[in-house]
């Protein structure tokens, strides 16, 4: 925890210095979203009261404003393979009788979502090479607004669907063309979207037998490389190569009314 660094100085009797104050101040409200999202607790804000007395920040607010503009600002820069993998996580799960496997599921926190969903169809294509790549049988990304408290699920194959609509059954949308969930408030990936998953998985959900299967490849080549630019001073990581038709609506076989061979 954050906040547990800044208060090991204290209880140390000493004073972070300013620089350091300052970055810890910047981390707990991006990590708490303003000390608005579900994971904040009173020691985050006991901590931002100090830490912004010692950094000598008056404002709270417009700290965590402009903090947030710049990062959705860099984000949107980003090649589709930086935002799937950013913060991405992968959890285990081993259920006798039931569901086996792991699951990956990233987040991007931006104040500008849109910006984001509207390079759905350059996402959905990363999402699937990036699952099959690290041998997982669902990836999920979260694109959480940190202005609003609102994010929606981009849903990559009929099992992140089937799965995603079994665990966030009130207060959800499906948009028309099967790819966008709409979570409402949901905005943790610790509170509200793992334990969610978790849950429906242990109270028995497996894959149906069927469900649409998406289209097939087994040959990691068929989705192509990941080649670094050599001028871009971030060494922005690009996926070129690959045979996804990113120019379909729907790239990766998302009709679940047909059934496919084999699901990505």
């Amino acid at each position: 925890m954050i906040h547990s660094i800044a208060h090991t100085f204290l209880t140390h009797g000493r004073k972070p210095p300013l620089k350091v104050a300052g970055m810890l101040l910047c981390a707990i409200l991006s990590d708490t979203l303003n000390l608005l999202g579900p994971t904040t607790t009173d020691w985050d804000r006991l901590m931002v009261a100090v830490l912004s007395d010692i950094a000598g920040v008056d404002d709270i607010q417009l700290l965590a404003s402009q903090q947030f503009k710049a990062k959705s600002k860099e984000l949107a820069s980003l090649s589709p393979h930086a935002l799937v993998n950013g913060d991405q996580k992968s959890f285990s799960f081993e259920v006798k009788d039931g569901f086996n496997g792991d699951i990956g599921f990233a987040v991007v926190e931006t104040t500008d979502d849109d910006a984001i969903l509207s390079r759905v169809n350059e996402l959905l294509p990363e999402l699937v090479a990036c699952k099959k790549e690290k041998n997982l049988k669902m990836l999920f990304l979260a694109v959480v607004n940190i202005v609003k408290l609102k994010s929606k699920l981009i849903l990559c194959g009929p099992s992140e669907k089937t799965l995603a609509l079994a665990a966030f059954q009130e207060n959800t949308t499906l948009s028309t063309d099967k790819i966008l969930l709409d979570l409402g408030n949901r905005v943790s990936r610790k509170k509200d979207f793992i334990p969610a998953l978790t849950k429906t998985i242990k109270n028995g959900w497996t894959i149906p037998e069927n469900i649409g299967r998406g289209m097939s490849a087994n040959d990691l080549s068929y989705f192509g490389h990941l080649e670094v630019d050599p001028e871009d001073p971030h060494g922005k990581a690009q996926r070129v190569g690959s045979k996804l038709d990113k120019t379909e609506q729907d790239p990766i076989g998302l009709d679940i009314g047909e059934e496919k061979k084999e699901e990505l």
